[in-house]
């Protein structure tokens, strides 16, 4: 099977920006005939490539873009041409043959250059923007239409290409096409792998283990705070202060208005010594707080700390209170 990529230079003056698709006429459907002479004389004609992949490019040689776009045809064509790959230009302007010819040798085309006088392709096929680039299958069907001159031009005209050749699958396409949202959905799914992993560590006491799962979490996504939340509490059992506030400090900057984040900054701070300072932050994480049983608990150690026996009372009677009233066992307090 042969592809075939044809670059049309089209030198009427169209809007420039991007349009949601390249031609007017819609994908799916058989691509419209053409018969055109070249540069050189010679007629070619549509048909010569049926049973062929066929690319259409249409650009004009003095516009950037375009002429990128050229470039992109030529390297593809060099890299594919031993797998049947053949490169066509059209220009519809022949009055400025003398500009086409120097855009031609500019980037090294070694295929055809047809001339679309009458203009009949540009009309056939709706060009809206340039370059435009369409996708035609080996029985003439239009498979895809690429608007513009991205930066991921190349790449995905090379899809394309691919994917009509048979070398790689639907999956494999999207992910060239979309190259960082696969990367972003691949590192959230390991993250949240990662961290329901520290869960099932933690109910088991293993937070070695748990703390382990949650570095690794973090290392694949490093903007998810509960990650973090989950860390920092870890580390605060065991008595690691200053680990465990920089993990909820850094919970707080994703998250700045986390209840949990803020109560785990008070019990670090307590572990710390900085005893005002974790009941003014624990204070402000009870404000509000759905489930502030443990928000109070750490109050009340940090009252009973500076010897305020009465304030520290009052608040293990409310994370009591608390947790009667949401039926939470003391055993599930950390989670």
């Amino acid at each position: 099977m042969k592809i075939t990529i044809i670059l049309f230079s089209l030198f009427v003056l169209l809007n420039p920006y991007a349009h949601a698709d390249a031609v007017s006429i819609p994908m799916g459907g058989s691509a419209p005939d053409f018969s055109l002479e070249s540069i050189e004389g010679k007629t070619v004609s549509i048909d010569d490539f049926r049973g062929k992949v066929t690319v259409l490019i249409y650009w004009r040689p003095d516009q950037k873009r375009s002429v990128l776009a050229l470039k992109d045809g030529m390297e593809l064509y060099r890299s594919y041409r031993e797998k049947g790959v053949e490169v066509v230009t059209l220009v519809a302007d022949t009055e400025k043959k003398e500009d086409v010819l120097k855009s031609v040798k500019k980037a090294g085309v070694e295929f055809p250059v047809l001339m679309d006088t009458d203009r009949k392709v540009y009309g056939d096929y709706g060009i809206r923007v340039y370059p435009s680039t369409v996708i035609i299958d080996k029985e003439g069907k239009l498979s895809y239409d690429i608007p513009g001159h991205a930066v991921t031009y190349r790449s995905a005209v090379e899809g394309y290409v691919r994917r009509l050749l048979g070398e790689i699958n639907d999956e494999e396409l999207n992910g060239i096409l979309n190259p960082h949202k696969e990367k972003k959905d691949k590192s959230a799914l390991e993250a949240e792998r990662r961290y329901n992993l520290a869960l099932k560590f933690t109910e088991s006491g293993l937070n070695d283990q748990a703390i382990d799962a949650l570095n690794k979490s973090i290392e694949a996504k490093s903007d998810i705070a509960k990650s973090y939340i989950l860390l920092g509490f870890l580390l605060l059992e065991d008595k690691e202060a200053d680990a465990a506030l920089d993990a909820f400090n850094k919970a707080i900057k994703l998250e700045p208005g986390s209840h949990d984040a803020k109560t785990g900054i008070g019990g670090a701070l307590i572990l710390k010594g900085d005893l005002d300072g974790a009941i003014e932050i624990l204070n402000d994480a009870a404000k509000a707080n759905p489930y502030p049983q443990k928000t109070y608990y750490e109050l009340g150690m940090a009252y009973e700390l500076k010897g305020e026996k009465d304030s520290a009372i009052k608040m293990y009677k409310k994370a009591l209170d608390k947790i009667v009233k949401k039926k939470i066992l003391p055993s599930s307090m950390s989670k």
